[in-house]
């Protein structure tokens, strides 16, 4: 593989997790402010309610994150762009 295909690689891998991260961060943020507000009530009835509790939270915390996708790909597209798409290539 030549340098320069490996160089834009490691860029865009770079990029992208970097931009997952902040996505990670405003997810989790969005998720504690919810949580806040009292869209998301925290049961505490039975131990069963409070068993499922968790998952409910983890699932709403991950459609935060998956909303942030198409900005994601998005900037990592364009990014794919600005270097050329040839540049990736292998060979």
């Amino acid at each position: 593989m030549r340098p320069e295909a490996v160089a834009a690689w490691t860029q865009l891998y770079a990029a992208v997790g970097l931009l997952a991260a902040i996505c990670a961060a405003c997810a989790l943020l969005r998720t504690i402010i919810e949580l806040r507000s009292g869209m998301i009530d925290f049961p505490g009835q039975t131990w069963q309610q409070k068993a499922f509790w968790l998952p409910r939270l983890w699932l709403r915390f991950q459609l935060n994150y998956l909303s942030g996708f198409p900005c994601i790909m998005g900037i990592a597209l364009l990014y794919a762009h600005y270097i050329g798409f040839d540049a990736f290539s292998p060979s």
